[in-house]
């Protein structure tokens, strides 16, 4: 059965594949303390936060639980040291790494500069978990394809559409995402999503996770 199959006969088993999220700067431990207790509460799959409430969160969720932090948050641009540093920091804590593409080196074409910044980020975290963040919403169909291309060539495990700050993802990014991949390398929607029915097209798309904040209102609405 196809997860889209099963999420239709079983809707409530959506918690499976949510990342309960909150990377707002400005958020503070009592946000992310709430944030983690839904996702014990709800049986999501993980939570997503920024660094600094890393170690935070895996105190609360211990192994009931994933703890995803993203690294070269939110535009990439950080060079691949940068970002490996940052990944062998978080790794007592962390389950799972979302790191965002290097947008100016794929801005200028240096596809070379892009893969080696994966790779860097994946090598550090052994056989944790990678998802890269293309930020589809600024892309066309094919830069989309192009970049996921990228991105699976580097070694992640997942490529992820967006960090939520330049618009909603869309169903057409992700089945443009998967024109690009093999069949082995999974995607993670995220931005905008807020709803059941929204969740049902990105996984009709091709997507296996599901990056929100708005994780209880997704499962509210398949009651």
């Amino acid at each position: 059965m196809s997860l889209f199959d099963a999420l239709r006969d079983d809707p409530e088993s959506v918690v499976s594949i949510i990342e309960h999220t909150n990377v707002d700067p400005a958020a503070t431990e009592a946000e992310i303390r709430t944030l983690c207790e839904e996702v014990l509460e709800y049986g999501f799959r993980s939570a997503v936060v920024v660094p600094y409430h890393v170690e935070l969160a895996q105190g609360i969720l211990g192994d009931r639980a994933n703890v995803v932090a993203v690294i070269g948050f939110p535009y990439g641009i950080q060079n691949s040291t940068a970002k490996r540093a940052e990944a062998d920091a978080l790794l007592e804590h962390a389950d799972e790494l979302d790191m965002v593409m290097n947008r100016t080196a794929f801005a200028n074409g240096d596809d070379e500069s892009v893969v080696e910044d994966v790779r860097a980020v994946k090598d550090a975290i052994d056989d944790r978990t990678l998802k890269c963040i293309i930020e589809s919403p600024t892309l066309s169909p094919e830069e989309i394809r192009h970049a996921a291309t990228l991105v699976e060539e580097g070694g992640a495990e997942f490529v992820k559409t967006a960090v939520g700050y330049d618009g909603p993802t869309d169903p057409v990014e992700i089945e443009a995402i998967r024109g690009g991949l093999d069949s082995d390398t999974e995607i993670k929607a995220s931005g905008g999503i807020s709803s059941f029915e929204e969740v049902l097209e990105m996984v009709e798309a091709g997507a296996t996770r599901i990056g929100a904040s708005s994780g209880v209102e997704i499962y509210e609405s398949t009651r």
